[in-house]
């Protein structure tokens, strides 16, 4: 597991290659597997490979264009109705795909909605989610047209981990 979260990048340029529909399914596995509070998983995610509505989601918000790229975008959606933690398990769901992303050789970068209400918007009209919804992110998946190198040991802050107390 640990080689997946090193490996974990954020990714915007992406080869322009179909992704396999087994490759797809392990990434939705992932995502289904993610814990919910009180097992109630407030969400659904929407899988987008139409041209015509990834080039839509690309100009949602000023940071979004690289979604026109990717061979599939995920939109993680929300449902507040049904719990008051849809934030945090949508955000789990979104993480737990991105890191079988990963583990599959692909990448992706989170793409924010949630509080833009004007991109939410948009979005809901465009692939026809219920008003009651809420948009947290887009999650565009594609082959990396360049590779990063994986996060270091250098990455281990021992000033952020507090023992027993935080002061």
């Amino acid at each position: 597991m640990i080689e997946a979260i090193k490996k974990r990048r954020s990714v915007r340029e992406y080869l322009a290659e179909a992704i396999p529909e087994e490759k797809i399914n392990q990434i939705l596995m992932a995502a289904m597997c993610a814990p919910s509070a009180n097992a109630l998983y407030p969400w659904d995610l929407v899988v987008v490979s139409n041209p015509e509505t990834k080039e839509i989601l690309a100009k949602a918000t000023p940071w979004s264009s690289h979604a026109q790229s990717a061979a599939v975008v995920i939109v993680v959606v929300g449902h507040p109705q049904k719990s008051s933690e849809w934030l945090e398990d949508c955000s789990i769901t979104a993480e737990h795909l991105w890191l079988e992303a990963t583990e599959q050789g692909l990448s992706s970068c989170w793409i924010q909605i949630r509080g833009n209400d004007t991109a939410e918007k948009e979005i809901k009209e465009l692939l026809n989610i219920p008003e009651e919804c809420r948009v947290l992110c887009l999650m565009p998946l594609g082959k990396p047209a360049v590779t990063s190198p994986e996060h270091g040991d250098d990455k281990f802050d021992k000033s952020k981990v507090k023992y027993e107390k935080y002061k």
